[in-house]
């Protein structure tokens, strides 16, 4: 957590069976219930997924994981913003028969890490800086217009996420990230945040939240 704000705004949660798993994070910003918002959507999100399976829904695909996650989010907005206010960035990944399947609004983050740590991201974050959607996340990183996010899980705009597949095979990791972790730490301290779990992260202007993953 970084030491700017008293309370934690991110938050993680992550669902994993025989068959499948689901991860979610979301980063609520300063605005007036961002917290609660980013809280009850994470857990929303999971129990209406297990919801919709329990009633037959299909997730066999990547096509119907998209649309099933579009009705979610959609039904989401509606029961949330009757309840809450404030807006967060969210990522949700479903991995399901050796396929990931990412639905994201704001500057949440996904990317496969290699062996010594060093990871990939690919999901392009929603923000004034990336407004061409050409510049990778360590350039984002140096840029203070990153921090104008330009989507998001907000009250005056129905949920439209970006979508984007990664094949999943066995031993593929797999990090899924808030902005402080991407975007305040160097690469050489999210390599070092991976590849030691006990390691003190250093302190910065941001919360810091991720769940790393190997198939």
């Amino acid at each position: 957590m970084g030491h700017e704000r008293a309370e934690n705004h991110d938050f993680a949660l992550a669902e994993v069976d025989e068959v499948q798993g689901m991860f979610v994070v979301v980063d609520g910003t300063s605005k007036l219930g961002s917290r609660q918002l980013a809280q009850a959507l994470a857990r929303g999100v999971i129990e209406g997924y297990q919801r919709h399976i329990a009633q037959s829904s299909d997730d066999s695909s990547p096509d119907r994981i998209e649309r099933l996650l579009s009705t979610i989010l959609v039904d989401m907005h509606r029961e949330l913003f009757a309840i809450h206010t404030g807006s967060t960035s969210y990522l949700i990944g479903v991995v399901r028969q050796g396929k990931l399947t990412v639905a994201y609004e704001g500057d949440c983050a996904c990317g496969m890490a290699a062996a010594d740590g060093r990871i990939e991201w690919f999901t392009p974050p929603h923000c004034q800086a990336n407004w061409n959607r050409d510049r990778t996340h360590p350039e984002l990183a140096l840029d203070p217009a990153r921090n104008l996010v330009t989507r998001s899980f907000r009250a005056s705009r129905f949920p439209q996420p970006d979508f984007v597949r990664q094949m999943a095979p066995a031993g593929t990791r797999f990090v899924f990230a808030t902005d402080g972790f991407w975007a305040e730490l160097s690469e050489r301290q999210q390599a070092a945040a991976l590849n030691d779990t006990r390691r003190e992260i250093a302190v910065v202007s941001d919360d810091i939240t991720w769940i790393d993953v190997w198939m």
